[in-house]
């Protein structure tokens, strides 16, 4: 079901392209992150003045602004003003390390043929690699992610694919599963299946999910995020990601990245 690959040097587009085609859930490197920057991640991003919740029912505080969250054009206008300073800030929070979100955008330009660049939303640029922090004991609920969610309509039309990719920096022992579905629902079958939720799908609905995949620290895991998926509740520590989205806008176009 996962691609997997013991080291990133053995990546190739030939891989991403499984996704985007649907012939595999996604690809799992193992070791992305070497260990030593995971335990300066530690020491760092852990006690970092930036951390922030969403709202009290998140399941996650974080470092840095989703294109997820806006809610209005007041949010997007923010978004945007401060996401080069957060792309700087996670950055320099692995100083003297190379930040893993760094790694992951050369890698991706390296391996794509037209190369891979950092998402314009109107012209302005958007923010890249989000650090969430998933609280123990807090469920994240079955749900698919879409870009067409949070941008303007007349600056979808050329995205044909939407992947998702996260690298991990701390997992608990017990719990912090991903699991997918093998179900792409379209967004008005998502909408029913959403019923009156305002995030994500009852879990009971659904029938069990199709494959789980528990990653370790420093593992970096890409996944087509239009499948539903979820990560179970992490029972005895917080569990840490990196996260990026990826935009697949055609063989011969090059890929753009965002959070």
């Amino acid at each position: 079901m996962f691609q997997s690959l013991s080291s990133l040097s053995e990546l190739n587009h030939e891989h991403i392209l499984n996704v985007v085609n649907g012939q595999s859930f996604g690809i799992h490197i193992k070791n992305f992150c070497p260990i030593e920057t995971v335990e300066h991640a530690k020491d760092v991003l852990y006690q970092h003045q930036s951390q922030t919740m969403l709202d009290a029912s998140t399941p996650y505080v974080r470092i840095g602004k989703g294109l997820i969250e806006i809610k209005n054009e007041t949010d997007r206008a923010h978004y945007h003003e401060v996401a080069l300073d957060n792309i700087r800030l996670i950055r320099n929070s692995f100083k003297p390390y190379a930040s893993p979100i760094d790694q992951l955008r050369l890698l991706l330009d390296e391996v794509w043929p037209t190369g891979a660049k950092l998402l314009q939303v109107n012209g302005k640029k958007c923010f890249v690699g989000i650090c969430r922090f998933q609280r123990a004991g807090m469920d994240l609920i079955p749900h698919t992610d879409k870009l067409e969610r949070n941008t303007p309509s007349h600056d979808q039309s050329e995205l044909l694919k939407q992947l998702s990719v996260n690298i991990y920096l701390e997992i608990p022992e017990h719990g912090g599963e991903l699991e997918m579905w093998d179900i792409e629902p379209s967004e008005e079958e998502y909408l029913q299946l959403q019923g009156d939720r305002k995030y994500g799908l009852d879990r009971e609905t659904l029938p069990p999910p199709a494959t789980s995949i528990k990653p370790q620290p420093g593992d970096l895991i890409l996944l087509n995020p239009r499948l539903i998926h979820a990560v179970r509740p992490s029972s005895d520590s917080v569990r840490v990601a990196l996260s990026a989205f990826v935009g697949y806008f055609g063989e011969n176009q090059p890929l753009a990245y965002w959070s």
